[in-house]
C-alpha cells in the first residue's frame, strides 16, 4: 500500500510540473541579433519563417527560448501548416511546458485556438 501511495504522490507532482505558456511564436536567432525596442512589436518582426530552427515566445512582456525538443516541435508544426499569423502579423500559440531559467522546455505547442497540438 505504501509503494502505492508513494506512485501516486510521484504521478501527482509529474503532473503538475507543467505550465501553460501563451503568447507569440518569434524566431530566436531574430530576436538575438536585434533585440527588441521600445513600443516595437519584435514578435512581428521576428516571425518565423520556412527557415526558423530555433524559436522564442514572447509571454508576459518577456521572451523565452524553447529547448531543443521544443525547437523541433515549433517547427514540424510550422511546416505542416498548423501553426500561422493571423490578420495582425502575429503568430499566438499555446505551449505546455517547464520553465528552466530563461528557457521552456516544451511538452507541446499549438496554435492559439486550435485543437491540433505538437506532443
Amino acid at each position: 500500500m505504501a509503494k502505492l501511495g508513494m506512485w501516486l504522490c510521484l504521478a501527482a507532482s509529474l503532473s503538475f510540473g507543467a505550465t501553460e505558456y501563451r503568447g507569440q511564436l518569434m524566431d530566436a536567432s531574430c530576436y538575438n541579433q536585434n533585440p527588441s525596442q521600445s513600443g516595437e512589436k519584435s514578435w512581428v518582426r521576428c516571425a518565423p519563417t520556412a527557415s526558423t530552427t530555433s524559436f522564442a515566445i514572447h509571454t508576459n512582456g518577456k521572451v523565452r527560448l524553447l529547448d531543443t525538443r521544443g525547437n523541433n516541435k515549433a517547427e514540424v508544426a510550422f511546416q505542416q501548416g498548423d501553426l500561422k499569423r493571423d490578420k495582425n502579423g502575429d503568430m499566438p500559440v499555446v505551449m505546455m511546458g517547464t520553465r528552466h531559467g530563461n528557457t521552456i522546455e516544451v511538452e507541446s505547442i499549438r496554435a492559439h485556438k486550435s485543437d491540433v497540438s505538437i506532443h
